[in-house]
């Protein structure tokens, strides 16, 4: 049986909790005759990228690589396009380092270049009737720094990988007093478009 690595971050900015570790939680083991490998990773510049290689060298039938990270105040699940080769953030990851205007990979490429069919999947969550975008900037911080960790890693070893941003939870928001002040999903429908990506992802 094929497996899918699927990730998502710890909680970070001072929430107790993140969308998409919940949503990473709510999966099932086995979507579509694939198996979901499933890894929380840490908020951390560094440590998210080599996590994410750890994870994906010990699976010896590695298909695919999801990872899932929140974009607070986006309304849509998001499908990521690009990495660009940068950390820069106005706050620090949760081991306290502040990056500003600095590189990846000194001796990487400007951009990566997401290997999961972006187009594809955004069109079956909307056919789905889950709000669903493509992206162009996962930003720079953490969820940046993984997904250019997985896409380098991927093109060494012939293995597709990408990024969803997910909304904030309406559960989560309505916990943090945000309800009505920040857009949010039901986490059930976060829930679904991520399962629903997995079966697309597993029919190849």
């Amino acid at each position: 049986m094929k497996t899918v690595l699927v990730t998502a971050f710890e909680p970070f900015g001072g929430s107790a909790r993140n969308s998409s570790l919940d949503t990473l939680r709510l999966l099932p083991d086995e979507i579509g005759g694939v198996r979901l490998a499933k890894r929380e990773m840490p908020v951390e510049y560094v440590r998210c990228g080599e996590a994410l290689v750890r994870a994906a060298e010990e699976i010896e039938d590695l298909a695919a690589i999801l990872c899932l990270g929140l974009a607070e105040g986006r309304a849509a699940i998001t499908v990521e396009y690009l990495a660009v080769n940068v950390r820069h953030a106005s706050i620090p990851d949760n081991a306290g380092r502040l990056c500003r205007y600095e590189k990846i990979d000194e001796d990487g490429p400007a951009a990566r270049f997401v290997t999961l069919p972006v187009e594809r999947l955004v069109s079956r969550l909307t056919e789905c009737g889950i709000p669903a975008s493509p992206s162009f900037s996962a930003g720079t911080y953490a969820c940046n720094s993984i997904l250019y960790a997985a896409l380098a890693w991927g093109e060494v070893h012939g293995v597709p990988a990408g990024f969803v941003h997910l909304p904030l939870s309406a559960e989560i928001a309505e916990a943090e007093g945000k309800t009505g002040r920040v857009p949010a999903l039901a986490q059930r429908v976060l829930t679904e478009g991520v399962a629903e990506i997995l079966r697309r992802l597993a029919e190849g």
